[in-house]
């Protein structure tokens, strides 16, 4: 019985663990126009949040 509590417990620390890991993801790329030349100063926003930032001289 004890053997089976720590097994379940394990479980729950695993999955706990990985969400809280979860919630940092990063994203990268250049951002342009239609003719692919690179935009600088541009604002980018996660939809939805008022996470954001803004794009260097080379449009990363």
């Amino acid at each position: 019985m004890k053997t089976k509590f720590n097994g379940i417990l394990t479980l729950i620390l695993v999955f706990a663990v990985q969400i809280c890991f979860a919630q940092d993801k990063s994203i990268s790329g250049t951002v342009s126009d239609a003719s692919g030349l690179p935009l600088p100063g541009v604002n980018i926003v996660v939809q939805g949040t008022t996470n954001g930032t803004q794009t260097d001289f080379d449009g990363n």
